[in-house]
């Protein structure tokens, strides 16, 4: 019995490991195809499936973390084709998470202000992936951050959330005052939380105080660690004790 377990679970990773180096190879058709699967890697799964279910399991998991390592020129190019001829809004918010990705990957100053020509008038799952691959990318000055200013103030909580995420690592001085705005205005702790993580990269001694003031009226516990955690992130940024 210890041998049949042994050789099926050797057998789900070769079969997993295939999959991962067959997306590794593929063209961007091909990936994109993989995202939109709702396959299992292996009808060997099925059995584990009937006691415990996983993410882990799909085929769109792996094509998923493919297109998030794309970073290169001719892909780019891959990609921007399809923009042009995709008139399937599923198909085309796939390609925006590529894009998004790409361009937080390669730092791309072009790409980034096209994307942000784009996701105003997208729907609002291709504005979701846009905004969840630019998260972590470094945004200097000369970029075009007015659209993701805009949908920081959405009623929308879904875009709102992504869209304060994606103005982190910014360099303009109206974001700290628009979040902070934000902060002062709603009583909505999640959100609160999310601007105390934006502000931990681009908060100023301007946030300190209306930090400091919040932490002492809130008992919420897990919104006075957030707020602690975006003084404490300012304070070492700046080089204050």
């Amino acid at each position: 019995m210890f041998n049949l377990f042994k050789s099926t679970e050797k057998k789900l990773e070769d079969a997993k490991n295939k999959l991962i180096l067959n997306l590794e190879k593929g063209d961007v058709d091909y990936v994109l195809n993989q995202m939109e699967s709702e396959e299992i890697y292996s009808p060997l799964l099925n059995e584990i499936r009937k006691t415990s279910s996983s993410s882990e399991h799909y085929v769109s998991k792996y094509a998923y973390d493919r297109a998030r390592k794309y970073s290169s020129q001719s892909e780019k190019i891959q990609l921007l084709e399809k923009l042009k001829m995709e008139v399937n809004p599923v198909r085309k918010s796939y390609i925006y998470f590529c894009l998004s990705h790409l361009c937080c990957n390669a730092s791309d100053s072009d790409l980034f202000n096209f994307l942000m020509e784009k996701i105003e008038s997208e729907d609002n799952e291709c504005k979701r992936n846009i905004l969840l691959g630019i998260q972590e990318m470094n945004k200097h000055a000369g970029l075009n951050i007015e659209p993701l200013k805009r949908l920081a103030e959405s009623s929308n909580s879904d875009l709102y959330w992504n869209a304060i995420f994606a103005l982190r690592f910014t360099h303009d001085p109206e974001v700290e005052s628009l979040l902070l705005s934000l902060f002062e205005d709603t009583n909505n702790k999640g959100k609160k939380g999310v601007i105390c993580a934006t502000l931990r990269s681009i908060g100023t001694n301007k946030s300190i105080p209306v930090l400091e003031a919040a932490y002492k009226k809130t008992k919420d516990s897990s919104l006075r660690w957030d707020i602690e955690e975006a003084i404490n992130n300012i304070k070492e940024r700046l080089g204050i004790n």
